[in-house]
C-alpha cells in the first residue's frame, strides 16, 4: 500500500516518467520510506492495468530507450484518497528499532550504552542531513513542498534523541 500511495501521490503533483519517480523518491524520501526501486515499476504497471493511470506521451533521448509519462485518471485520484484514508485509520505508530529497543535488556549495560552512543550519532548525522533538506526546501519556491513531512520527521528525531539522552543505564 505504501508504494501504491507514493506513486500515486506523486503522480497527483504532475505527470512523470518512471525514472522521474523514482528520483523524487530518492531525492524527497528515501531516508525515510523504505520503497525498493523494481516495486516502483510493479505499482505503476499495477496502477495502469488498473486504470488509475494511463499513458499520456513518451520521450526518446539519444541512446536511451524511450520513456512513458504517466499521468493519474480520476478513478486513480480517488483510490489514492481511498488509500490515504485507509493508511491513516489502521497505521499504528512503530519503527523498525522498536523490535531492537524490546530486547535491550538483554545487553550487559556497556553494550546498551553502547548501543545508545552509536544511535545517537546515527540520528546526529540524520538530524543535520534533514535540517539541509528543510532550508532547501524553505528556499524554494515549489508549492509542492515536502516540509509538512520532513518538520513531522524532525520532530521524531528530536524526541528519539531526547528519549535516548533520559535513559539511565
Amino acid at each position: 500500500m505504501k508504494i501504491e500511495i507514493t506513486v500515486l501521490g506523486l503522480l497527483m503533483e504532475e505527470n512523470l516518467y518512471g525514472y522521474e519517480i523514482k528520483k523524487k523518491i530518492e531525492e524527497r524520501l528515501e531516508d525515510y520510506v523504505d520503497i525498493k526501486f523494481g516495486s516502483i515499476y510493479y505499482a505503476i504497471k499495477k496502477a495502469v492495468d488498473n486504470g488509475w493511470v494511463k499513458r499520456v506521451g513518451t520521450e526518446k533521448d539519444s541512446g536511451n530507450p524511450e520513456r512513458y509519462i504517466y499521468e493519474i485518471m480520476p478513478n486513480g485520484k480517488k483510490h489514492y484518497k481511498k488509500l490515504l484514508k485507509q493508511y491513516y485509520e489502521k497505521t499504528l505508530i512503530h519503527f523498525d528499532i522498536d523490535i531492537v529497543l524490546m530486547f535491550l535488556n538483554s545487553l550487559t549495560e556497556d553494550q546498551r550504552r553502547q548501543f545508545i552512543e552509536q544511535r545517537l550519532s546515527i540520528l546526529k548525522i540524520k538530524s543535520e542531513a534533514l535540517k539541509n533538506k528543510i532550508e532547501r526546501e524553505k528556499g524554494g519556491d515549489d508549492e509542492k513542498s515536502y516540509l509538512p513531512i520532513f518538520s513531522y520527521l524532525e520532530h521524531h528525531l528530536k524526541a528519539e534523541m531526547s528519549w535516548l539522552k533520559s535513559l539511565s543505564w
